[in-house]
């Protein structure tokens, strides 16, 4: 097992290392694999970040979800809290905190329900559902306060054993290039939790 925060460190690097095409082709079919769910499908509005450069390329799932007639949001982060606020297309984007693309002030904040799709990001994934981000807890922090259908999105490379924190949140399904992989778990780990 590999401590989060030297893997974090690894991974930021080891990405910036994958070409341009070889990291659009993996999108490409991560993309696929996320088209083809049933929670995709059936979702009325999809919350989905918009990535860096290093990513899964998100733009064209944005695109697509819209042309399907869902409704799509993107998140900002203001005073350690994440929001989602709807786009109708990248005209409603503006570069804002940490250099991410997120929405215009006049954007209208959304709303989530059960069955909302929120495509989240990550440097990885362990297999049962828990990703290692950025750092700052944003998602967590969100999935805490808000039911919704958590899939997480990441190349297979990037699907890598190691031990959650306490607090963190797992994903329901986590989509890559190779497929779509559903996760049966507790919502929350919990350390030096006292067996009964």
């Amino acid at each position: 097992m590999q401590i989060k925060s030297v893997l974090r460190k690894e991974l930021l690097a080891a990405r910036k290392l994958v070409s341009e095409e070889k990291r659009m082709e993996l999108s490409f079919k991560t993309a696929e694999a996320l088209f083809s769910t049933d929670e995709f499908k059936r979702a009325d509005s999809v919350f989905c970040y918009i990535n860096k450069k290093e990513e899964v390329y998100t733009r064209g799932i944005v695109s697509y979800a819209i042309l399907c007639g869902k409704k799509v949001a993107a998140p900002m982060c203001r005073g350690g809290e994440m929001i989602f606020k709807y786009i109708n297309d990248e005209n409603d984007l503006e570069k804002g905190v940490f250099s991410v693309y997120e929405p215009k002030s006049y954007c209208t904040g959304a709303e989530v329900s059960p069955d909302t799709v929120c495509i989240t990001p990550a440097l990885c994934y362990n297999r049962q559902g828990y990703r290692i981000g950025y750092g700052k807890g944003y998602y967590d922090r969100f999935f805490e306060k808000n039911a919704c259908v958590k899939i997480g999105l990441c190349f297979e490379e990037n699907i890598i054993d190691f031990n959650p924190s306490e607090g963190d949140k797992a994903v329901d399904i986590i989509v890559t290039d190779k497929g779509v992989y559903r996760i049966k778990k507790p919502d929350t780990i919990r350390i030096n939790e006292n067996s009964e």
